[in-house]
């Protein structure tokens, strides 16, 4: 494996949740609601397009940017979406991504303190949520930062030996029904991505044939919707996604590090979902398939052709998302 990919895949579990956020904040700061505030609206939609939506939107945004306003806006934004436009609706719950994402580095910051991690390590249980937390906590402290972490949006994740709270996207769910349709299958993507995290402390930790349907549902959502707000973001996951499937992570490398052959589980799952796709038009999979052919005549070992394969079409400077 060569150093070029170590450096791009050594990223730390803190780095995930926040530099990545703020990656993810800093893509839509700059025009944050391009691609929907410049949609114009259907005539249908016009009707609805009443001083009353205008009124709500505006009350959202002055809650969302209140100190700790998270809770109230969310709580807001659930009883009144139905009462504005496709395209007002939208644009808070971008909004509301956009303020979560912003507010994770110093949540996690509060949860990282030492004294606190002590607490809810003693109290934590395989997979616990955060209110599953609280009810084992007599301190109430730290019932209230778990409440206040769970009411922002976060869900509670251990990774590493440290409890974490992520970007909840499950709680975004609710709001699928009544936006844009990229922006929901954005949500719908991202929920699968944080409810099941794809890697940890350097290792894959789901399945092979799931990194390619994940992959493929980000493919096609770019194909769909090419000029999306959350195109770049989606793209970003799609990179990573590749360099997961054509070289895997250190601590779960594609290619055995004694044996040098492809790990099995790995065969069996691409040609698994090869077989059973060929009618697909994908050109991840084509390049996938493409890739499959070198490794087969090569005997499932990384031979010097594999590597020149893998230099030529997938180079990791392509994909990684430093």
């Amino acid at each position: 494996m060569t150093s070029s990919f170590q450096s791009a895949k050594r990223k730390g579990i803190r780095t995930f949740i926040t530099a990545t956020a703020i990656l993810m904040l800093l893509q839509t700061a700059v025009a944050p609601l391009s691609g929907v505030a410049t949609a114009a609206s259907s005539s249908t939609e016009s009707k609805v397009t009443t001083a009353s939506s205008t009124k709500i939107y505006h009350t959202f945004q002055s809650m969302l940017y209140k100190k700790n306003g998270l809770p109230a806006a969310d709580a807001y934004l659930e009883s009144h979406i139905k009462k504005v436009t496709k395209h007002h609706a939208t644009l808070m719950v971008l909004q509301l991504e956009n303020a979560r994402l912003k507010a994770l580095s110093a949540m996690t910051d509060r949860l990282l303190v030492p004294n606190v991690q002590d607490k809810m390590i003693k109290a934590y249980k395989l997979n616990d949520s955060f209110t599953k937390l609280m009810e084992r906590t007599q301190d109430s402290d730290l019932r209230a930062l778990l409440k206040e972490a769970r009411d922002s949006g976060y869900r509670l994740v251990m990774l590493e030996g440290s409890l974490y709270p992520i970007m909840n996207y499950a709680a975004f769910v609710k709001y699928t029904s009544v936006i844009k349709e990229d922006i929901s299958s954005y949500i719908h993507i991202m929920t699968k991505e944080t409810k099941n995290l794809p890697a940890d402390d350097g290792a894959l930790v789901i399945g092979y044939q799931e990194i390619l349907l994940r992959a493929l549902s980000q493919e096609k959502f770019l194909e769909l919707h090419p000029k999306s707000n959350r195109a770049k973001q989606v793209q970003d996951l799609l990179n990573s996604y590749t360099l997961y499937t054509f070289y895997g992570l250190n601590n779960t490398p594609l290619f055995d590090y004694d044996t040098n052959k492809m790990v099995p589980n790995a065969q069996r799952g691409y040609n698994g979902v090869l077989q059973r796709l060929a009618s697909v038009d994908s050109e991840f999979l084509t390049k996938l398939d493409a890739f499959m052919d070198v490794v087969k005549e090569s005997k499932y070992e990384k031979t010097a052709e594999v590597e020149k394969w893998l230099e030529q079409h997938v180079p990791v400077s392509d994909y990684a998302n430093y």
